[in-house]
């Protein structure tokens, strides 16, 4: 028996490649799911016509959720912070000068994301033992059971869809808009390094209904999350899943691995596998492995892709945006590839009108207020999330400190602190001063002041705290995720990433652990 631990896009993609193998996969998980009386509620909405809604319809979404001038506190899932509770068996992880969380949930950060996917050129894959190429058969593997709302265009050149037939999202006003503008003056913004086009989101484009809801969770679910293709495996006889537990340890023994690990009455449980493979998230394989490996107090590094905020306006007004039937993920990608500026792409998804514009813009402007042309002004905003090659990024350093507790380390405390770049500010002051001379050809121009860098960890794109190598020691992996000393033990998430690419983490994540789960038969 294969076992995956972690229902989350890397989990998921591993234990599909199992199973297209013909072998038997049970997948362990948190298994954490939406609390029932909001399920309930969701389906009460689902089940009616969109027009039909009220104001109070759908209120019991946005509780919780909040927006200021740095973006979202927290971005829930419904109402509920559920993606982020920690089971009583967890470690706990704390975090000092940097922003993220793990996730024990059904899909893991799936449950929560942004749904933006981009696959990576070899030019931002430093340090990789592999190339670019060896990833194509999991990108198109993804495609495969994954939506993609995307359109072929000028971006298709650099970043290949991976999919034959994309379902693309309709655009809001602001973005149409953008988006002819770009087109209008395309040959000169490519001279400079820009390639653009409308953003690939992981979305069943076909049935959206345009309610603006998407920042809350779609009430439809029709942003793709992990859990529905692990529900759709459980159909399959070889696959087996077991949520409520958290693993803990591996031990490798002959050739057999044994896991252990507590169920949600904190007793201890273990299981006996041909192999395993974590895939965790980044903080849970971690501090797996460094337990497994007895690396305690042992200081580990953790690349981040820079996450940032710059909010922009737009030339042109594109109307009452504020009662526009529209969807509100990102609208369209930007990829700046400019030498003169980073030898590796960054990457920009523009967000057009949502209603969490609103507070931030109200709280800058105080007792001014009632005096300010909010909505002509909101008819032109636009915001650029961003984010930065790990080369260029503040890090992470996580260490595993041991408490003393004597069933299975259940007191251990991961403790996760950011560590700054000096490369970062002056990144983005190159950045910002390529846009402020494209504002024309853009027609679009940054609100310079207003630019927000995150903490480190707070674009959860983080990684790399086991980098693979093609030989690799103490603290490193090979190629297929193996740490160095073990044969039948595979970190197949972002923890063996070598360093961290801006354009999205979550496909290469997926496609990564594809690839390591279709290559069985080499290392078996």
């Amino acid at each position: 028996m294969h076992y995956v631990v972690g229902s989350g896009p890397a989990g998921v993609s591993c234990a599909k490649a199992l199973l297209a193998h013909g072998l038997d996969v049970t997948m362990l998980d948190g298994g954490l799911q939406l609390e029932p009386e909001r399920e309930f509620r969701l389906q009460s909405m689902r089940s009616q016509p969109p027009e039909t809604w009220s104001g109070d319809t759908g209120k019991f979404l946005k509780d919780g959720m909040t927006s200021g001038a740095s973006g979202i506190p927290l971005k829930l899932a419904y109402g509920s912070d559920y993606p982020y509770r920690v089971p009583p068996a967890a470690p706990k992880v704390e975090f000092d000068s940097a922003d993220s969380s793990p996730s024990y949930a059904l899909g893991g950060l799936s449950t929560v994301w942004g749904s933006a996917v981009m696959p990576w050129q070899q030019r931002d894959m430093t340090g990789w033992p592999i190339n670019a190429a060896e990833l194509e058969e999991g990108y198109r593997a993804v495609g495969r059971w994954m939506p993609l709302s995307a359109r072929t265009d000028d971006l298709a050149t650099d970043f290949p869809l991976f999919c034959d037939d994309p379902d693309p999202m309709p655009l809001s006003h602001q973005a149409s808009g953008m988006l002819s503008d770009l087109d209008a003056h395309k040959r000169q913004l490519n001279q400079k390094g820009i390639s653009f086009g409308t953003a690939r989101i992981a979305v069943a484009a076909n049935r959206c209904v345009t309610c603006g809801l998407c920042m809350y969770g779609c009430p439809y679910r029709l942003i793709y999350s992990t859990g529905r293709t692990v529900e759709e495996m459980r159909a399959d006889p070889h696959f087996i899943y077991i949520p409520g537990v958290v693993v803990r340890s591996v031990t490798e023994k002959g050739s057999a691995v044994t896991i252990t690990a507590l169920d949600t009455a904190n007793h201890e449980v273990k299981f006996e596998a041909d192999r395993v493979y974590l895939a965790a998230g980044v903080y849970n394989t971690s501090a797996i492995l460094l337990r497994s490996l007895n690396l305690y107090n042992r200081p580990v590094r953790l690349f981040d892709s820079q996450y940032f905020l710059l909010p922009a306006l737009r030339f042109a007004s594109a109307g009452k945006v504020t009662q526009e039937n529209l969807h509100t993920l990102a609208q369209l990608f930007l990829e700046v590839m400019d030498p003169a500026i980073s030898p590796h792409t960054i990457h920009l998804q523009t967000y057009t009108y949502n209603d969490l514009f609103v507070a931030p813009i109200e709280q800058k402007l105080g007792p001014l207020r009632p005096l300010f042309p909010l909505q002509q002004f909101l008819s032109r905003l636009i915001l650029f999330q961003g984010y930065l090659h790990s080369t260029h990024s503040a890090q992470l350093v996580a260490t595993l400190i041991h408490r003393g507790s004597v069933q299975c380390g259940s007191d251990d405390v991961l403790q996760v602190r950011g560590l700054t770049n000096p490369e970062t500010r002056p990144t983005l002051k190159k950045l910002i001063r390529k846009l402020l001379a494209l504002a024309p050809a853009m027609r679009a121009v940054p609100l310079v002041p207003l630019l927000q860098t995150g903490k480190p960890g707070r674009g959860y794109h983080s990684g790399g705290t086991f980098p693979m190598r093609i030989s690799p020691s103490a603290g490193e992996t090979d190629i297929y995720g193996r740490p160095a000393g073990l044969a039948r033990v595979h970190a197949v998430d972002s923890t063996i990433f070598p360093s961290v690419a801006a354009t999205t983490i979550t496909l290469t994540a997926m496609a990564n652990a594809y690839r390591i789960g279709s290559a069985v038969d080499r290392y078996s």
